[in-house]
């Protein structure tokens, strides 16, 4: 750790529009290592040594000195993260023992839910629960041991306003990295080339136009509003504390699908097969298609107070002159903008560079009966969404969002106003079985959101299963239904119920 402090230097990072979009929540992420050669005797601190782990984590933290920094809003409202180096905010890092056995915990589908009280209260639910304030530590790190070094618990939360998935995963792999060299000189010497968190890069590449942007989003950020101004004139403690109040996370259900590699091929040569000459869809767009479907018409059939931040939605359709939600279902999906700017420096860096992308499907698809025509239909959108976001797109859309401070919240308050909004983020190619402290690869890597609703995760699945793992945080009204509907079960081969 003194190592790290010393190395620190006072520095601010100022925030844009698109870590402000996302700067109440924490990206949670468990990573569960199971050591193949365990003994039966106690722990002796040889499978992923504690001093191993921690040495190298401070010094992976050097590359990550925003972690150490504590939220601030300056005096014209813009956020940012102020590093000093005489008062650290330093990640919460701690390692200790459970008396529980791996192998049951493991039977279990690793249901986070069975874990000791105590580990809920320190991170576990809190976590991914928790809100960001200006007290709150911007990292939280807890190593859990099972008995008799039967395996590993990494837990991982950071402040969703410092990183996204990119750059969630940049640190694990650079930690994972100096721990494996720290473990077995013998391996490559780590890597110390810099990470960029300066969210300047962004002003290069703002085009001063939106004659590329699509109209949904021009519409979303179209015009001020009393509440947006609101929003963006309170402090981000303040913002996210009124988050906390109308969010209940009690409400929401994990559940975890696998879904095997040839059921996937099957379904997208099916939909592929229908698709016009040149169109290209990928497996992602059908099975967001699908899980748009699913989920959607399982909102329909639930209750409609039950669902989406009911406080917010209400308010917004007050101040818009609405009476009640609108019905269509908004399909979202994140995008990394990294390749689509061209910015010789954008793989280095590691802020919030992901945009969601929105494609709004009327009522009647999404209540249809998911049959190949009506997949394609819906995957197509996707696709040509997708598409759309090349340079130009991505340099107009940063300098629509950063133009005027309430921008942010316009798009946040926009996307309230739909009783069923679905975000799905694909992260089939972020590597998280491929991170080894030294001991071996991850038996299972799952991130777990319970602080909104309808978020699905598709990623791959451990490589000795193949196929991939639809993670779905959703009402358990919702899930219910999700978990008996034939159309998406059929796909599955085993599922988790509330993880």
């Amino acid at each position: 750790m003194d190592e790290f402090i010393s190395t620190v230097k006072s520095q601010t990072f100022y925030m844009d529009a698109f870590d402000e979009l996302i700067s109440s929540v924490y990206i949670p992420c468990y990573y569960w290592f199971e050591n193949t050669a365990c003994s039966d005797t106690e722990f002796s601190g040889t499978f992923m040594a504690p001093d191993i782990l921690r040495n190298s984590f401070y010094q992976a933290l050097q590359a990550f000195p925003i972690f150490a920094g504590r939220f601030k809003t300056e005096k014209n409202n813009r956020g940012c993260v102020k590093v000093d180096k005489n008062n650290l905010n330093m990640p919460e890092y701690t390692d200790s023992c459970w008396d529980i056995d791996f192998q049951q915990t493991k039977a279990t589908g690793f249901n986070t839910n069975l874990l000791p009280e105590t580990f809920h209260s320190a991170c576990g639910v809190t976590a991914a629960t928790r809100f960001a304030t200006t007290s709150a530590k911007l990292g939280i790190f807890h190593i859990r041991r099972f008995k008799k070094q039967g395996g590993v618990l990494v837990f991982v939360g950071i402040a969703h306003a410092l990183v996204d998935g990119y750059g969630e995963f940049a640190f694990m792999s650079r930690w994972t990295e100096i721990s494996q060299w720290m473990h077995d000189k013998t391996k490559p010497t780590p890597s110390t080339e810099p990470f960029i968190h300066d969210r300047a890069i962004h002003a290069g590449y703002r085009i001063h136009d939106t004659q590329a942007i699509n109209k949904l989003t021009l519409e979303s950020v179209a015009s001020a509003s009393m509440l947006s101004k609101f929003l963006s004139h309170l402090s981000i403690g303040k913002r996210n504390i009124l988050y906390k109040a109308i969010t209940k996370p009690s409400q929401f259900a994990c559940c975890s699908f696998h879904i095997p590699a040839n059921r996937l091929q099957e379904l997208h040569e099916s939909v592929q097969e229908c698709a016009p000459a040149g169109t290209r869809l990928s497996a992602n767009d059908v099975i967001t298609a699908l899980i748009n479907m699913v989920i959607g018409q399982a909102v329909h059939n639930t209750r409609t107070d039950k669902h989406g931040n009911r406080f917010l939605s209400r308010i917004t359709c007050s101040l818009l002159g609405s009476k009640s939600p609108r019905l269509e279902t908004l399909a979202a999906f994140a995008v990394n903008m990294r390749p689509r700017t061209k910015h010789p420096d954008a793989m280095r860096f590691v802020g919030n560079l992901s945009f969601v992308q929105s494609v709004l499907l009327p009522t009647e698809a999404v209540q249809a009966e998911p049959s190949v025509p009506n997949l394609l239909a819906i995957a197509s959108e996707i696709r040509k969404s997708l598409l759309s976001m090349d340079t130009e797109y991505v340099g107009q859309l940063n300098y629509l969002l950063n133009n005027e401070p309430d921008t942010h919240m316009r798009l946040a308050i926009h996307n309230a106003q739909f009783k069923n909004r679905i975000m799905v983020s694909c992260i089939s190619k972020v590597g998280h079985y491929s991170l080894d402290f030294g001991n071996g690869t991850p038996l299972l890597a799952r991130p777990l959101f319970r602080s909104y609703p309808n978020t699905v995760f598709i990623m791959p699945s451990h490589p000795d299963l193949g196929g991939c793992d639809v993670v779905m945080s959703l009402d358990r009204d919702v899930a219910n239904l999700v978990v008996h509907d034939k159309n998406w079960m059929r796909l599955v081969d085993t599922h988790e119920f509330d993880i």
